[in-house]
């Protein structure tokens, strides 16, 4: 079986440098939640959602402005990826609040990002 590959509304992105899609998650906890006077946490939790960070480095213009075309909006997205949690590969609804390029020009009219960096946080709790 061929490996999967990243997607993003269903189009095959450019992938990750090796190592560079990081995993996380987040949870959200309520107003309530407090710390005892010894500092003993009495959480409240409400939900937890996975985030995934994506690099990749010397990237030609034509691919940034695809990757941005569906992350840079402020609208959700549907992400294919591999999941830690669930242990397979799925599709889920994703968004990006934040992203950084680091910009390089190898040769003129052949722009190439040196670096770009974002995080997709889920939607949908886990």
């Amino acid at each position: 079986m061929a490996q999967d590959v990243i997607k993003i509304n269903g189009f095959k992105i450019r992938q990750p440098d090796e190592g560079e899609l990081g995993y996380g998650f987040e949870t959200t906890y309520s107003a309530d939640t407090t710390r005892t006077q010894k500092g003993v946490l009495i959480p409240t939790a409400l939900f937890t959602v996975e985030a995934l960070t994506y690099s990749a480095s010397f990237v030609p213009a034509y691919d940034v402005k695809t990757l941005l075309g569906f992350v840079a909006t402020g609208k959700t997205f549907t992400l294919h990826y591999f999941s830690p949690y669930y242990g397979m590969w799925r599709d889920d609804k994703f968004y990006v609040g934040q992203g950084k390029l680091s910009i390089r020009r190898l040769d003129t009219q052949k722009e190439m990002f040196e670096n770009i960096t974002f995080q997709m946080t889920g939607v949908n709790p886990l």
